[in-house]
C-alpha cells in the first residue's frame, strides 16, 4: 500500500511553482508558433512541426518518469531537470534555423517531462487529490495571465535592444522562458522530500490500471482535437486583424477564467460523482470550438477564445481524482501529461495542415470528432471511479 502524502501549504505552493515556471515555454506555445513564423518566415505547418517535436519530447520524458517517480528522490529529479531546461532555453535564443531550434527543444522537452511527471505523481499521492489538482490547475490560470501579458511584449524585445544584439521575435520569448525556469530552482528545496519506496508498494490492480490507461488514451484524443484549434488561437485572431497585444489581453481573460474553473471543478469533484460535470464540460468544448473556428468579428473571438482555451483545464481536477482512486500510487496521474502531450505533439502539425487545407472552420469540426471519440474512451474509467466512491 502506497503511503499518502500530507502536503503543507508551502509544499503545495512550491510544487506548483516548480512545474509552472519550468513549463512556461509550453504554456506559451501558441505565441511560439506565431513567433517562429515571423522569425524564420516559415509556414503554419513548419512552425507547427517545431511545436510538435517539443511536445512529443515532453510526452516521452513524462511517460518514462511516470513509472519511476516512486523509485527516485523527487528533489534530485527537479534539480537536474530544471537545470537542463534553463540551459536549453538559453541555447534556443541563438539558434539560426528551425532545425537547430528543434534540436534544442527535444532534450529540453524530455527534461521537462520528467519534472511534470514527478510533480503530478506526488500530487496524486496527496490525501485529497481533487483539491490538490484543483489548486495546481488554478495556478496554471495565474501563470497564463502573466504569460499572456509578457509574451506579446517580449515579441518586440528585439526592436528595443541595441543593434549589436541580433535577436528576432522568437528570441525574446525564449529569454523569458529561461528566466522563468531559472526561478523554478529557488522552490525545489521547499517541495515534498520523498524517498524511493519498495517495488512491492507501487504495484496496482491490473484490471483497474488497464481501464485507467484506456481513459488516458481518451484524454489524449480530446486534447489532440482541442490543440488543433487551441494552438492556433493567435493565428485565428490575426486573421481578423487583431494585434498580438489585443490577443494577449484575450488570453489574460481566459487565464482568469482558468483560475476559477479548476478550483470549482476540484470542489465539485471532491464531493460528487464525475460523470455529469465532465460531460457538461466536453459539450461546452464542442460548442465554443465551433464558435471560435467560425469567428468573423472581434466580438465573436473575444467571447469564444477564452472559454475554449480554458475549458480543458476544468476537466483535470475531476479526471485526475478519478485516476487517483483507481491507482493510489499516483503513477496514472503522473503519466497523464504524456497522453495530453502526445495528442498535443501531433496537434500543431495537424492543425496547421488542416488550416492550410480548409481554413480554421475545418479545425473546429475536427475538435468535435475528437471529443466524441475521446469521450467514448474516457467514460469507462470515470464510471469505475464513481462506483468506487459509492
Amino acid at each position: 500500500m502506497t503511503i499518502q502524502i500530507r502536503l503543507t501549504p508551502l509544499q503545495l505552493f512550491s510544487l506548483t511553482s516548480v512545474m509552472l515556471l519550468s513549463f512556461a515555454a509550453s504554456l506559451g506555445m501558441a505565441f511560439n508558433i506565431d513567433a517562429i513564423i515571423l522569425s524564420f518566415k516559415s509556414t503554419n505547418t513548419a512552425a507547427g512541426l517545431v511545436a510538435s517535436v517539443e511536445l512529443a519530447s515532453i510526452a516521452a520524458g513524462n511517460l518514462t518518469f511516470a513509472r519511476l517517480t516512486t523509485r527516485m528522490p523527487t528533489q534530485r529529479t527537479f534539480f537536474l531537470g530544471i537545470c537542463t531546461v534553463v540551459g536549453l532555453n538559453l541555447a534556443s535564443v541563438i539558434v539560426p534555423s528551425t532545425e537547430w531550434l528543434m534540436a534544442c527543444r527535444i532534450p529540453a522537452g524530455f527534461a521537462l517531462g520528467a519534472v511534470v511527471a514527478t510533480v503530478m505523481a506526488t500530487a496524486g499521492r496527496s490525501q485529497n487529490p481533487e483539491i490538490t489538482f484543483g489548486v495546481i490547475n488554478s495556478m496554471v490560470g495565474v501563470m497564463g495571465v502573466l504569460i499572456a501579458y509578457v509574451l506579446p511584449r517580449a515579441l518586440h524585445l528585439h526592436e528595443v535592444l541595441p543593434p549589436l544584439i541580433s535577436l528576432s521575435e522568437v528570441d525574446g520569448l525564449y529569454l523569458v522562458y529561461a528566466l522563468c525556469s531559472f526561478c523554478a530552482l529557488f522552490f525545489v528545496l521547499s517541495t515534498p522530500r520523498t524517498e524511493p519506496v519498495d517495488d512491492l508498494e507501487v504495484t496496482g490492480d491490473k484490471p483497474k490500471l488497464r481501464i485507467g490507461w484506456i481513459g488516458l488514451v481518451g484524454l489524449g484524443v480530446i486534447f489532440f482535437g482541442h490543440g488543433t484549434l487551441g494552438l492556433f488561437i493567435v493565428k485565428v485572431g490575426r486573421s481578423i486583424d487583431l494585434s498580438a497585444e489585443v490577443i494577449g489581453y484575450v488570453f489574460m481573460v481566459g487565464s482568469m477564467i482558468g483560475i476559477i474553473l479548476p478550483l470549482v471543478s476540484g470542489y465539485i469533484g471532491a464531493r460528487t460523482t464525475a460523470m455529469l460535470p465532465i460531460g457538461i464540460i466536453l459539450l461546452a468544448i464542442v460548442i465554443s470550438g465551433l464558435a471560435l473556428s467560425n469567428a468573423g468579428s472581434p466580438v465573436e473571438f473575444f467571447i469564444a477564445a477564452p472559454i475554449f482555451a480554458m475549458l480543458p483545464i476544468a476537466i483535470m481536477p475531476i479526471f485526475l481524482g478519478c485516476l487517483s482512486r483507481v491507482d493510489p500510487t499516483g503513477s496514472l496521474a503522473g503519466a497523464h501529461a504524456a497522453f495530453v502531450l502526445i495528442g498535443g505533439a501531433v496537434a500543431p502539425f495537424a492543425g496547421g495542415a488542416l488550416a492550410d487545407l480548409g481554413g480554421f472552420s475545418l479545425n473546429g469540426w475536427f475538435v468535435v470528432a475528437s471529443v466524441i471519440v475521446g469521450a467514448a474512451l474516457v467514460f469507462p474509467v470515470i464510471r469505475h471511479a464513481d462506483r468506487m466512491r459509492v
